[in-house]
């Protein structure tokens, strides 16, 4: 009897370990399958940003190289396309942004360059997107910035500032407007800075 046991005994452990060297064997056949290892390449759009100022591309540049030019209208004193005491005119910042997928916002200040001669020139007023029926114009002063946001994929959206030679609280005397207006190097300049930040 004890040798009966002994035979059950043998066979329960050599079972035994049949069952587990096939468990384990089992188990590194059905994980080996979950450890495979692939790669895909996942091609993702990037946003565009491409903004253009008055038809000029800004990638990378500080300063536009084409100048912007403001219109002025003469009157039965003073001739067509001139600047005089007193003369307002005004000029167009396009700002094209077909070439945007962002919404982003734009904040547009104004400075006098030292190197302008007529120091008495300045932005007086401004229209956002100027139509026939839009004619909403705002003051604007020197320690506010313009601001706003434009629309990914806008086209032509207008910033429309109206200048000034400002002889009533300019710091030029009559002298210096007369020097100005009679030498033919004199410059009349003003800085437009604008300044983008994509809307998050």
């Amino acid at each position: 009897m004890k040798e009966e046991k002994v035979k059950d005994f043998k066979f329960i452990i050599v079972f035994i370990l049949i069952v587990g060297f096939s468990s384990i064997y089992l188990a590194q056949v059905s994980l080996a399958r979950y450890r495979k290892q692939t790669s895909a390449e996942i091609d993702v759009n990037i946003a565009k940003w491409n903004i253009k100022i008055n038809n000029e591309d800004i990638d990378n540049k500080v300063t536009l190289s084409n100048k912007i030019v403001p219109s002025f209208t003469g009157n039965e004193y003073v001739k067509d396309s001139v600047i005089a005491p007193g003369s307002v005119g005004y000029c167009d910042i396009i700002i094209d942004a077909t070439g945007v997928d962002v919404d982003f916002n734009y904040e547009l200040n104004s400075i006098v360059p030292e190197d302008s001669d007529l120091k008495d020139l300045k932005i007086t007023d401004y229209i956002i997107n100027p139509t026939d029926t839009n004619t909403d114009v705002s003051t604007y002063d020197e320690v506010s910035s313009i601001t706003g946001t434009i629309q990914k994929n806008t086209d032509n959206y207008v910033i429309r500032l109206y200048i000034k030679w400002d002889e009533e609280t300019g710091t030029m005397d009559n002298k210096q407007d007369t020097d100005v207006a009679i030498n033919p190097y004199s410059k009349a300049l003003i800085k437009a800075i604008l300044k983008f930040q994509q809307k998050i």
